[in-house]
């Protein structure tokens, strides 16, 4: 899928590309530091702070502080970020028997124009 067609379709389940690549690093790794997560995400730890906010007021991700070190605290994906990130992968990876089902459709409308020029006048 091209970066157009992808950014679009997280547009539609209101997600930005960061948002879904911190959902998928949290998937990845467990509940880390938002340093941690900048990092892994390539941002700015103040900039992972703003998307964490937006994902957390989604109830896509939870933060809560760390038992052994009250300073930090850890974020974790929750049941609702896991939903979503299938339906993302899924829209990336789409199961094969579509791809084979547009195939089929694609084949059967060019047999339709084969035989329609076929049955024109020269």
């Amino acid at each position: 899928m091209n970066d157009h067609h992808q950014d679009q379709r997280l547009t539609d389940l209101d997600i930005t590309h960061v948002g879904a690549t911190t959902l998928e690093v949290l998937s990845d790794n467990g509940p880390i530091t938002q340093v941690q997560l900048a990092t892994l995400v390539h941002v700015q730890a103040q900039s992972i702070g703003r998307v964490l906010e937006r994902l957390e007021f989604k109830g896509l991700v939870s933060r809560t502080r760390d038992a052994l070190d009250s300073r930090s605290i850890r974020t974790r994906i929750t049941a609702r970020g896991r939903t979503l990130l299938h339906r993302i992968d899924q829209l990336a990876n789409p199961p094969a028997e579509s791809s084979a089902l547009s195939d089929q459709i694609l084949r059967n409308q060019l047999i339709a124009v084969i035989k329609r020029l076929e049955a024109t006048p020269a």
